[in-house]
């Protein structure tokens, strides 16, 4: 049995590499049969007709002076429908027939190449694409079954299909060039369904399939010897044959399509599909229908063949945007193939050129010259294939992936990377996806958490161990398709691992810092709360004080003030006494009215009981008259601002206190303007003076360097609120103080 199969694989093996040769030999040939083929570059109506339809322009037949329309009588004295073919660059004499004149005109006959150059440039680019996709999607997948039968089609449509559309005038070809193409034509279809049949899925049991395949590849060769002998059915039957099967194969796709593809397998058929009728609707209604019904007007075959070559594209991106079979290195390998196919090419023409001048023009000769270039480029394919690669991977982009492209991309990332996750986004996911990397997997512990092993990975095809204060490994496996790493992957991989390296010290450093900043930050949040602890104490306190002064102090002197008003009033008292008495009362008086000034510096009672702007009122009028500086107040009204929180209004009352006090002892003012606004929870107070003014430093701590401590006083008062606290002041300017504060910035401490 193992001996049975392996025979089948070799018999398999031997026919797919001969299949290989088959399209260039095609292109070859049909190159040289039009070379060494003469005609003459005017067409007639129809075959057998001797009335001229139109001529090449530019052409022999245009220079000569031949137009349409006219009639050939005879060419070197011979009637036309008893003339042999004309040699390559004699020149013939015509007699022809215009409008009841005969003329004679000399027409030298040329290559059949010239006629056809565009058409069969385009048709041989065509099956060389063909050929060339095939060829590597077999090369690449050998034993692959989808991969052969899709490899057969893309050798046999070309060969079907390349002397039809090499032609743009009505020609026979030689006997055994026929029977190729059509022995091609026919074999599509029945490929086709088979392809179906296997793939997407399996349809039906093995029996089932072997059955089938038996009933249609029976019929075929009877069929296939019908039309090939001229029988009067075989044409007949190659069409409705040739219909039935792509009719079938169309409802085994959609049959697979609907109920049994996954969504890769779908997404892959609908790509090729709609290139394939991209490909052909143009081909089909321009081209092919047209000249089946005899029609002048179609599209120049050339054009047609660059619509076809849709087909094997679609099919080509289906495969690589799908990933099917792992073919990821396609782009690099596609390139080199297109490459080794113009050198090969080329190397077809040189030769042909060379033995067709040279040697005689004999079958037999160009037959063995043929086989031997194909045996030749055959044997050295593999030699040519291997320095064509090396040839792009070096020069082009340094292997089968964009190297140079790599390595910039993902530098430029890691220099951009701030953070872990960012450093390990690049390794795991951009690297993969730019290297065709299977996985990657960046591990990064702690110090006091090592590298076990259960967290590697086993498989892996590179290890980087980083050098860092923190244990981190970075493991990569094989590429996508399965091929180990190179050398130069490894060179690659540790390039940007070093990179990688130097910016995970950079995120070390940089969480360092900000692990610093946050306990600042905290240390900052609980001296600033400790701060507001500290004042609403100092103000509770000095509410207390003022209480404890105006209940107990101040009303005991208030009884001593009525006792001693009493005693003066009693008759009979010497005048000594009465003038102690009296002094006593003022001394009483005066200290229970500086009680009351401390009580009122402690705790503004206008401050709870009539609102900030009285509060300020009050303080402003009594410190004009005390600094005999004028005021002039702006405020708002007093029933908006008895909703303020108390430590707010404390404060600003505090600040105006520190600025007006500020303004009486150094700015040598003549007027001071204080305005206050409250709107929509936003209260502003600013404090100016047209005094000497001064260049007030732009941080707390330059406040405190230059001895302003009252100022930085108010500064500390107002951000403890949630405040903005400003100071605008230059030489000889005066000075403007600043206040804004929102309801919704205030901290509750």
């Amino acid at each position: 049995m193992k001996t049975g199969k392996l025979v089948s694989r070799v018999i398999t093996g031997f026919c797919l590499i001969l299949l290989l040769f088959l399209v260039p030999v095609l292109v070859g040939v049909n190159f040289l049969y039009q070379w060494s083929t003469p005609t003459l570059d005017l067409f007639l109506d129809h075959p057998g007709s001797s009335t001229i339809s139109s001529v090449f322009a530019g052409g022999e037949a245009d220079k000569a002076g031949i137009i349409a329309g006219d009639v050939i009588l005879s060419i070197d004295d011979v009637t036309f429908n008893r003339w042999s073919s004309p040699q390559i660059g004699h020149t013939h004499i015509f007699l022809v027939e215009r409008r009841g004149t005969t003329l004679e005109v000399p027409l030298k006959s040329v290559r059949l190449l010239q006629m056809n150059v565009f058409v069969l440039t385009g048709s041989s680019i065509m099956a060389l694409i063909f050929w060339m996709i095939g060829g590597y999607l077999l090369i690449r997948k050998f034993w692959n079954e989808e991969i052969q039968l899709v490899f057969l089609l893309f050798q046999i449509i070309p060969a079907a299909i390349l002397l039809p559309l090499s032609l743009q005038i009505e020609w026979n070809y030689p006997v055994g060039m026929q029977i190729v193409t059509k022995i091609a034509a026919i074999l599509i279809a029945p490929i086709f369904l088979n392809l179906t049949l296997s793939h997407p899925i399996r349809l039906g049991k093995k029996a089932q399939r072997l059955s089938l395949r038996i009933a249609i590849f029976g019929t075929l060769l009877i069929i296939t010897w019908g039309w090939i002998t001229g029988r009067s059915w075989g044409q007949k039957a190659v069409i409705t044959y040739t219909t039935l099967l792509f009719s079938l194969a169309f409802v085994f796709l959609a049959y697979s399509y609907q109920y049994h593809g996954s969504p890769d397998s779908r997404r892959r058929v609908r790509v090729a599909l709609f290139c394939l009728l991209t490909a052909a609707t143009p081909f089909i209604l321009f081209y092919l229908i047209p000249r089946s019904f005899g029609s002048h007007i179609y599209l120049p075959g050339w054009i047609a063949c660059l619509f076809f070559v849709l087909a094997p594209i679609g099919y080509l991106f289906s495969t690589l945007y799908f990933n099917l079979y792992g073919i990821d290195r396609l782009i690099n390998r596609t390139l080199v193939y297109i490459l080794l196919s113009m050198g090969i090419f080329a190397i077809y023409l040189i030769p042909y050129g060379f033995f067709y001048r040279f040697i005689p023009s004999n079958l037999f000769t160009q037959l063995v010259i043929i086989f031997s270039l194909t045996i030749w480029i055959g044997w050295t394919f593999d030699w040519l294939r291997s320095h064509a690669q090396r040839f792009v991977d070096r020069m082009v982009y340094g292997g089968w992936y964009d190297f140079p492209n790599v390595v910039e991309t993902i530098s430029n990332a890691l220099a951009r990377s701030t953070t872990r996750n960012q450093i390990r986004i690049v390794l795991t996911i951009q690297v993969p996806r730019m290297m065709r990397l299977s996985d990657s997997i960046l591990w990064i512990g702690n110090k006091e958490e090592p590298f076990t092993s259960h967290q590697s990975m086993e498989t892996s095809s590179f290890r980087y161990l980083f050098k860092t204060d923190i244990p981190a490994i970075w493991t990569v496996t094989s590429h996508s398709d399965g091929d180990d790493l190179s050398a130069i992957d490894h060179r690659i991989l540790n390039t940007l691992a070093q990179q990688a390296e130097i910016a995970l010290n950079n995120a070390l450093a940089i969480e360092a810092l900000e692990y610093q900043l946050n306990e600042i930050r905290t240390s900052r949040e609980i001296l600033s709360h400790t701060q507001r602890q500290l004042l609403r104490s100092r103000e509770e306190e000095r509410s207390r004080l003022a209480r404890d002064l105006h209940d107990s102090p101040i009303q005991a002197l208030v009884g001593m003030n009525i006792q001693v008003g009493l005693l003066l009033r009693q008759e009979g008292l010497e005048e000594a006494t009465r003038q102690s008495l009296s002094d006593m009362r003022a001394e009483i008086r005066q200290l229970s009215d500086e009680l009351r000034q401390i009580c009122a510096d402690l705790r503004p009672p206008m401050l709870d009981a009539l609102g900030l702007s009285s509060a300020l009122h009050s303080l402003a009028i009594e410190w004009s008259k005390q600094a005999g500086i004028k005021v002039k107040l702006d405020l708002c009204d007093d029933s908006k601002t008895r909703q303020l929180p108390g430590e707010v209004t404390v404060n600003i009352y505090r600040v105006a206190q520190e600025a007006l006090s500020n303004i009486s002892k150094h700015a040598r003012a003549k007027l001071v303007i204080i305005n206050l606004s409250l709107d929509d929870a936003r209260l502003v107070m600013t404090i100016e003076d047209d005094g000497v003014g001064f260049e007030p430093p732009d941080t707390l701590q330059g406040l405190t360097a230059h001895s302003h401590f009252g100022l930085a006083g108010m500064r500390e008062r107002i951000n403890l609120i949630g405040g903005e606290w400003a100071v605008e002041s230059l030489p000889q300017k005066g000075t403007i103080v600043r206040v804004v504060w929102e309801g919704n910035r205030i901290h509750n401490g």
